[in-house]
């Protein structure tokens, strides 16, 4: 299936517009450059068979293999830590673009989901883990691409902001 658009969506947005045009019992998505070593596909959808929710690669496990740019693992890092720290995340690395879903399970928290960007993804994984659900990280090979759309200081604020966020919405809820 291929849904285009005329207008840029955001990740987020196009994430959740391709999973409600899906038909799959797994659902999920891989970075477009592959920068997860695709020895780990069946590993991905396996996880979801065996009884997770969600799963993700992790370049941020020490089992994992990872090489990029020094400024952009800092940055990872430190969001990273930022997440857990303030929203309670067990998970070590809440952006590889290399994720599986329980259909079932993610269509109960995908309208809860309010970002429509680059946090998607983080905020899915955090409120699943809140929700409950079972969610699986493993370590992965992974080489950095090249090409980007991130821009580091944009992105940066803008992912810190919606930690803040979520954090202030789980603190009234």
């Amino acid at each position: 299936m291929h849904l285009h658009s005329e207008e840029r969506q955001g990740r987020g947005r196009a994430l959740n517009r391709a999973f409600k045009a899906s038909k799959g019992e797994i659902l999920g998505y891989i970075d477009v450059d592959l920068a997860t070593d695709m020895k780990y596909l069946r590993e991905l959808i396996q996880s979801i068979r065996e009884g997770y929710d969600f799963a993700t690669g992790s370049r941020m496990i020490p089992e994992s293999n990872v090489k990029r740019p020094f400024k952009r693992g800092f940055a990872s890092k430190g969001f990273n830590f930022l997440t857990r720290f303030m929203l309670g995340s067990k998970l070590y690395d809440h952006q590889c673009g290399f994720k599986s879903f329980k259909r079932e399970s993610l269509f109960k928290l995908l309208d809860k989901v309010k970002d429509t960007h680059w946090f998607w993804d983080t905020e899915l994984y955090v409120r699943a883990q809140h929700a409950g659900f079972k969610v699986k990280e493993f370590p992965v090979d992974w080489r950095h691409g090249g090409t980007t759309k991130v821009d580091l200081i944009r992105d940066i604020f803008g992912m810190g902001s919606q930690i803040f966020r979520l954090w202030y919405e789980f603190l009234w809820v």
